[in-house]
């Protein structure tokens, strides 16, 4: 839509569906994994890295968005194809390499992570 030059109630409905698609989905993986994966002993410090790592991240998207959305060379349409190629790479990393963690104790995913190494 931002390709073509269409705009009125589709483009913001797309735009709402997008971000809230993410906030569902992708948005609170981080914040999930990395309160499941740490062995007890180092949870408390590997938090604050991850913490600080999400918290980072999401800093850069937020000063890069208005950046690229206003670059005549980028603008609307490669910004939200970047975030979307991103958000998809993610998406196909959880699917592929993270393990499912419903229903498992702590304990039973640390021993997870203990065997597969």
């Amino acid at each position: 839509m931002f390709h073509t030059g269409t705009q009125g109630i589709f483009l913001l409905l797309a735009i709402v569906i997008f971000t809230g698609a993410f906030a569902m989905a992708l948005g609170p993986i981080p914040w999930i994994v990395s309160s499941e994966v740490f062995p007890t002993k180092l949870r408390g410090r590997a938090m604050s890295v991850a913490t600080f790592t999400i918290w980072t991240s999401c800093y850069v998207v937020a000063q890069t968005f208005p950046m690229l959305n206003d670059s005549p060379r980028v603008g609307p349409a490669l910004t939200f194809g970047v975030y979307a190629v991103c958000s998809l790479a993610a998406f196909l990393f959880v699917i592929w390499k993270v393990p499912e963690t419903k229903g498992r104790s702590l304990e039973e995913i640390e021993e997870s992570w203990l065997s597969n190494h």
